[in-house]
């Protein structure tokens, strides 16, 4: 499996749900990230930066664009046969040509309440774990979201924890 920005919030997610399946996962990211891709289980961590996916001629059973810059024509091009590209960005031309040709995958989800269970239980069993790089308090998320718009931000998602209880218990958990 290559999983196209696999250090973003979603690529990570999806780095760590393909390994709970036991996908081998390559992924591309920028070398400043390889080690936190490399943390994460990819295999084979290519730079975004330095390889042009165009002339790679590996294959793969499965291509997700999670950073959505990769064009369908390459995504299509890296797929192994009977292999499917996950696209992140279904607009109406792509849901149709994916009636057309089953390789293309449009994601289009309604989060089901068995699929959620299966989600907190691998995070409680620690075998997914968002990259949390900050945890502010309620009365604080106002300036981290205006911060946020303006660019400003840590690598990771911020956790806004309502109480001191709840503030404490992801402090512990770090």
């Amino acid at each position: 499996m290559l999983i196209n920005g696999c250090t973003g919030a979603v690529g990570a997610a999806a780095v760590q749900i393909a390994l709970l399946q036991g996908a081998i996962v390559s992924g591309t990211c920028s070398a400043d990230a390889a080690p936190q891709a490399k943390a994460l289980g990819v295999t084979e961590v290519l730079d975004y930066r330095k390889t042009n996916l165009a002339t790679l001629s590996r294959r793969f059973d499965v291509v997700f664009d999670t950073a959505i810059t990769m064009p369908i024509a390459t995504g299509m091009r890296l797929l192994s046969r009977g292999g499917v590209f996950l696209d992140l960005e279904p607009g109406p031309a792509k849901i149709i040509r994916s009636l057309f040709d089953r390789r293309l995958k449009p994601i289009i989800c309604t989060p089901r309440p068995a699929i959620m269970a299966a989600l907190a239980e691998a995070a409680r069993a620690g075998g997914l774990s968002p990259p949390r790089a900050e945890i502010v308090a309620f009365d604080a998320a106002i300036g981290k979201i205006a911060n946020l718009e303006q660019g400003v931000g840590p690598r990771g998602k911020a956790v806004v924890a309502i109480g001191t209880a709840e503030l404490r218990d992801f402090r512990t958990s770090e």
